[in-house]
């Protein structure tokens, strides 16, 4: 790689998963066994943390590297749920990596589309205790105490590590999460009973990861969707240019498409790939995003 050359927006090739409940698609990943191929321009090739390794600052700014290093601190996926998503928990940053050697998991999830009947089971409709929530799970009547939500379009809801959480079959959802793929499952609707279905289940190592207090499913659906130390997204709706000048921010910026399309304007124009993403390095200080007709995008930062 030349790093003499100015960084430009970058596309990326998507990563496809199959899922006992659907599929997911990584359409950005920092995780070092299964991180983003560049897909375009000079850097087409590289790995985003190849990348990252030679343009240091210049592609993620100063305050991201110096918290993250050559991992870029992000992964971003559709997911495709056909059928139950496991009961789950995620550590939080401190358990994991004592436990793990990793990064805890906080999300959020943003509703690109739901069908009739289609459920969210988000936190506890009470004050829970582990030994309660033990029992809760050894009956496999957990559900019940769950906060069990019908989802609508345009929702994004915030899962900060520690929030127990899980879905019904119907659902199209765009995730963006910190660098991790660590979960405990506790509960998978009876499919661990089953030999070809069964998947490993963690609920000795979750009990210490959940948050036990109620928890009151708060949804977002405009502005600034999500603000926390690992993630900003804010919600854009465009039918004209908009302008940006990022001269002092110095962060990077993710543009993820849910509707339409849009390409983004620098040095040239750039468009993203079949994933609808495209990353603007922290050097890049002034573009504009040309929408092709109403678009939405998620604007995502850290």
């Amino acid at each position: 790689m030349n790093n003499s050359t100015n960084l430009y927006p970058l596309s990326f090739k998507p990563i496809f998963k199959e899922r006992v409940w659907g599929a997911e698609t990584w359409v950005l990943s920092g995780l070092n066994r299964d991180t983003s191929v560049i897909e375009n321009g000079f850097l087409k090739g590289n790995t985003i943390n190849e990348a990252l390794e030679v343009y240091l600052a210049d592609l993620v700014g100063a305050g991201v590297y110096d918290a993250c290093g050559d991992e870029f601190p992000l992964l971003i996926k559709y997911l495709i749920v056909n059928d139950f998503l496991s009961v789950q928990v995620h550590p939080d940053d401190k358990r994991a990596a004592a436990m793990h050697h990793a990064y805890g998991k906080t999300e959020m999830w943003y509703i690109l589309d739901a069908k009739p009947g289609a459920r969210l089971y988000l936190g506890f409709s009470r004050d829970m205790t582990p030994e309660v929530f033990y029992s809760h799970c050894e009956n496999e009547t957990l559900p019940e105490v769950m906060n069990c939500i019908t989802p609508v379009k345009g929702e994004c809801y915030f899962i900060p590590a520690g929030l127990i959480h899980a879905c019904g079959g119907g659902l199209t959802i765009a995730e963006v999460q910190q660098v991790s793929d660590i979960t405990y499952r506790v509960y998978d609707w009876g499919r661990e009973h089953k030999r070809e279905t069964a998947r490993e289940m963690h609920l000795e190592l979750a009990l210490d990861a959940i948050d036990y207090s109620k928890h009151i499913p708060d949804p977002t659906t405009s502005g600034v969707l999500a603000d926390s130390p690992f993630f900003t997204v804010r919600l854009l709706e465009l039918d004209q240019q908009m302008e940006i000048d990022a001269f002092a921010s110095d962060k990077f910026v993710v543009y993820l498409e849910l509707e339409g399309a849009s390409g983004i304007e620098t040095d040239g124009v750039y468009y993203s790939s079949e994933n609808r993403c495209l990353l603007v390095p922290a050097s890049v200080d002034y573009w504009k995003i040309i929408p092709r007709g109403k678009t939405k995008l998620l604007e995502i930062t850290r």
